[in-house]
C-alpha cells in the first residue's frame, strides 16, 4: 500500500532496524523518529509548515531530503504525529495501576500484603474485611506503580459499587 510505501522510504533514512507495516509502527521506528527530530529540533509543538519551509535545512543529510515536495506536508505531519505517540505511550508508561479483583474472601488483600508488603486489611467479618477500594501507591520500591484492592465481589450482587 501507499503507508507501506511511506515507511518503507521513511526506514532507509534510519540508522536502525526497525519494523513497520500498515497496521503498526515498531517502537524502534518511534525511537528513532524521536533521535532525528532531538537532533533537528523538532518538538511536538513544532508548527507543521515550519517542518516543510526548513525541510531541504534540515534533512539534507537523511533520505528524507529526497521526497518530493508535494509529500512533505504529509511526511511532516506524519513526523509530528508520530513524535506525539511516542511521548504519550513514555508519559502513560510511566504511572502504572494494577487492581486486584476477585469473589469475597478469595485472598485479595492476602494476596497484595504478600506481594507488595502492604498492610491490608484482611479478615472474614464485617468489620475486618475490604469494604471500599484501597490504594496503595508503591512508590517507595516500584516508581510510578499503584495497586488497588477492591472491595470483594459477591456472585449474587450484580456489579461493583
Amino acid at each position: 500500500s501507499s503507508y507501506d510505501g511511506k515507511l518503507q522510504f521513511l526506514l532507509q533514512g534510519m540508522s536502525e532496524t526497525v519494523t513497520c507495516s500498515s497496521h503498526y509502527i515498531s517502537y524502534s521506528l518511534e525511537r528513532e523518529l524521536v533521535r532525528l527530530c532531538d537532533q533537528l529540533e523538532i518538538t511536538t509543538s513544532t508548527n507543521v509548515d515550519e517542518v516543510i519551509t526548513t525541510w531541504d535545512e534540515k534533512f539534507n543529510q537523511t533520505a528524507l531530503a529526497l521526497v518530493p515536495i508535494s509529500h512533505r506536508p504529509l511526511l511532516a505531519r506524519w513526523l509530528i504525529w508520530a513524535l506525539n505517540i511516542y511521548r504519550l505511550r513514555e508519559g502513560l508508561a510511566k504511572y502504572t495501576t494494577v487492581g486486584v479483583i476477585g469473589l469475597v474472601n478469595s485472598g485479595k488483600s492476602t494476596l497484595v500484603k504478600k506481594l507488595f508488603q502492604k498492610e491490608t486489611v484482611v479478615g472474614t467479618t464485617q468489620s475486618a474485611r475490604t469494604t471500599v477500594p484501597f490504594i496503595y501507591n508503591m512508590d517507595d520500591s516500584v516508581e510510578g506503580l499503584s495497586v488497588i484492592d477492591f472491595p470483594g465481589v459477591d456472585d449474587r450482587n450484580e456489579s461493583i459499587k
